[in-house]
């Protein structure tokens, strides 16, 4: 077996096209170099107005329903698709700024590569690059892998 610079990566997911094909890599990772992986999909807070808010925006508590269940459903399925190689993942559903609960997950759980896809998907499901993977390529402390 070869060796490599990681033991454990995290790989962020939504569902997208883009983070699909991270998800794949990372399994395949995973699976090729015996690596631990971290799969976290991550819920951003819903703005919605309000009066009496600053800026006239607040955000709502519980998020949107069809989301969460979404973002359970790809992790559900990631899960099963780790499992089925082999993998016992840690999957984790997370609440609030994507690049921020990205970054946080990675430190918590001490993964050494972070693998994202070049894009994601807009509004509630957008995680990856754009403003988000950006972002994440900026702040994180370890490597970041770009999907395309």
């Amino acid at each position: 077996m070869a060796q490599t610079p990681f033991t454990r990566i995290l790989v962020a997911t939504l569902g997208s096209p883009w983070s699909e094909r991270a998800l794949e890599l990372a399994l395949k990772m995973a699976k090729a170099y015996q690596l631990e992986l971290v799969v976290v999909a991550v819920l951003a807070p819903v703005y919605v107005p309000q009066k009496k808010a600053p800026f006239g925006i607040t955000t709502t508590s519980g998020g949107d329903e069809e989301a969460r269940q979404l973002a359970k459903g790809v992790l559900k399925k990631a899960s099963s698709l780790a499992e089925a190689d082999g993998i016992k993942p840690v999957c984790e559903l997370r609440e609030g700024r994507a690049a921020d609960e990205i970054l946080k997950s990675a430190q918590q759980h001490q993964c050494d590569l972070i693998i994202i896809g070049s894009r994601g998907l807009r509004g509630v499901s957008r995680v990856t690059l754009g403003e988000v993977g950006n972002e994440v390529v900026l702040k994180a402390h370890v490597p970041v892998m770009v999907v395309k």
